[in-house]
């Protein structure tokens, strides 16, 4: 039997009706319903166990802390046209905290998920790199007390996680955080796919952790399709002060603390007792990192490790390698990466960028200042970008750039060698060509 018009129509309201909106608030109950702010569930974890496809959960401000585990594991999963979403109600400013026995304050585990909004805040003001380096040192001699190890080790937000205890999750969001202060890793997505982290604020992250953590990170994705398209984008964050301060145990020396980092796409995740993965797990999709802003971190701005088929475009990276002397955009042995329109001002004794391994990682109209320059592509320079106010306060620093800085109206403005839009969503180009950097000029034509 054919159904009519509008019996589809009526079908398909029925199930937009569908789509739940639950809240969470510390001053209510999760034996509550949770559907008003006056019936609200108490945990964020009560609202991601009930949410479905299509469903949002509000947080309400106020503080919601653990102490012991982790405090919100999503494992439901939404669809392709119903995600489920988990966001700040509008005029809200929520706050997670985490310390003590906790590894991941927040772990993603399905797909088709969305995290929006929160602030996330971790324990390093009561740490001490003693404390630490007492924890390192214990399991580097054998020590398995994994409990007191976790308060040096916590990460903020985790999507995915190693091979055998992922749920290889897709198609997953985190925007609008403000995450800051964890001694382990800030946002970090393991054996997942299709990756968006967009418009996030990261900082002070891995200073405590043993395992050679970052601000921002893509480790070992895995592929849902063979698409061979963008699948991961890192774009319109400001990653500032991660770096890393204690050994990575597995290789007993300092490592990592990028701002952000592509790390691994050629084969799968690999744990050291595994045996080798198979080429054929090589990722096939493409990364595109673009308008970010990443200055003063221990290792490089921008990081490409191992990775391959990277676009870093319209990037502002400053002031990094105070711990690692990495490059501030360092690509080291990749294939298929394009590093383009990028603004590199390295720290003093510092490094721009360094010479590629081999020719298909491609440096172009880039702009390089106060460090050394290891490679220059087609229509690199050497220059003062002339940022408005470069600093590494966090509170002062302003990379927008100056009317009669060399980056403006400068940039490639071939199709795709450039990206659309800027960091606060002024649209390139808006003169002859785009700026270079994550700033479009809005005083310049």
């Amino acid at each position: 039997m054919k159904l009519s018009i509008l019996s589809l129509l009526a079908i398909l309201s029925l199930g937009e009706l569908r789509a739940e909106k639950y809240y969470v608030s510390p001053a209510g109950k999760d034996s509550n319903d949770g559907k008003s702010e006056a019936r609200a569930f108490k945990t964020v974890q009560k609202g991601a166990d009930v949410a479905g496809p299509g469903d949002t959960v509000f947080i309400l401000s106020g503080t919601y802390d653990s102490k012991s585990g982790v405090l919100l594991n999503i494992q439901n999963s939404g669809t392709a046209d119903a995600y489920i979403t988990i966001k700040a109600l509008p005029g809200h400013k929520p706050r997670f905290t985490a310390s003590g026995n906790v590894w991941n304050a927040v772990s993603i585990n399905g797909s088709y998920v969305v995290l929006d909004g929160i602030e996330l805040a971790g324990n390093n003001a009561n740490l001490t790199y003693e404390g630490a380096m007492a924890a390192y040192n214990h399991h580097l001699s054998g020590g398995k007390d994994y409990v007191s190890y976790a308060a040096f080790n916590t990460n903020a937000i985790t999507i995915g996680g190693p091979k055998a205890e992922s749920k290889f999750p897709h198609h997953v969001a985190v925007r609008n955080c403000r995450v800051h202060d964890f001694p382990g890793g800030g946002i970090n997505a393991i054996q997942a796919d299709y990756v968006t982290i967009e418009d996030n604020v990261v900082y002070n992250n891995a200073w405590y952790m043993m395992y050679a953590g970052s601000g921002i990170s893509i480790l070992t994705p895995f592929n849902s399709d063979r698409q061979t398209g963008y699948k991961n984008f890192i774009r319109n964050n400001v990653v500032s002060g991660n770096k890393t301060t204690v050994p990575w145990i597995q290789l007993k020396r300092l490592s990592d603390g990028n701002g952000i980092i592509i790390d691994v796409n050629q084969h799968a995740y690999h744990h050291q007792d595994a045996a080798a993965p198979s080429a054929d797990e090589a990722y096939t999709g493409r990364t595109l990192v673009e308008n970010n802003v990443s200055f003063n971190n221990g290792g490089s701005g921008i990081h490409s490790f191992k990775a391959d088929h990277v676009d870093i475009i319209n990037n502002t990276a400053y002031h990094n390698g105070t711990v690692m002397n990495y490059p501030d955009i360092f690509t080291n042995q990749c294939n298929d990466v394009s590093i383009i329109n990028n603004i590199m001002y390295a720290r003093d004794g510092g490094q721009c960028n360094s010479k590629p391994k081999n020719p298909t990682e491609t440096y172009a109209f880039n702009v390089y200042f106060n460090g050394q320059v290891g490679y220059m592509g087609e229509g690199d320079i050497e220059a003062d970008p002339q940022f408005i106010k470069p600093s590494t306060d966090r509170g002062s620093a302003d990379f927008q750039l100056k009317s009669t800085s060399p980056a403006v109206n400068q940039g490639n403005k071939k199709a795709g060698g450039f990206s659309a839009k800027d960091i606060l969503g002024i649209a390139r180009p808006r003169g002859a060509a785009p700026d270079r950097g994550a700033y479009e000029c809005t005083t310049c034509l």
